[in-house]
């Protein structure tokens, strides 16, 4: 998966608001960043969360795909459910989910074993 490559996120993300014909003011608005954190995403100085990617991947219409995530992954309803709820979730709600997530992974281990 290319997704820890600042540069390529970097290109892509850049690449795709270009086509959308989107200034880096326009897009910051749509995705509810700042100007200035959408300019050091395309320049690869930082990567966005996992709920800004999201975000920007929705707005600019990009494929999961250019980023290695598998075509299988996209067509699981079930995952593509909670993808979409980790995605919309507050930063209070991602800790709970986190928690609940490590809790029942545990206990599968311990069950496995």
């Amino acid at each position: 998966m290319k997704f820890d490559d600042k540069a390529y996120l970097a290109e892509k993300i850049r690449s795709h608001r270009k086509k959308q014909r989107l200034t880096q003011s326009e897009l910051a608005k749509l995705v509810n960043l700042t100007e200035q954190h959408i300019s050091r995403i395309e320049s690869g100085c930082y990567i966005p969360s996992l709920k800004s990617f999201f975000m920007l991947v929705d707005v600019l219409k990009i494929d999961l795909r250019e980023f290695g995530f598998n075509n299988l992954l996209l067509q699981d309803s079930v995952k593509n459910s909670l993808i979409e709820t980790i995605v919309n979730a507050n930063e209070n709600e991602l800790v709970l989910y986190k928690e609940v997530i490590n809790s029942i992974h545990n206990g599968l281990l311990k069950i496995q074993k």
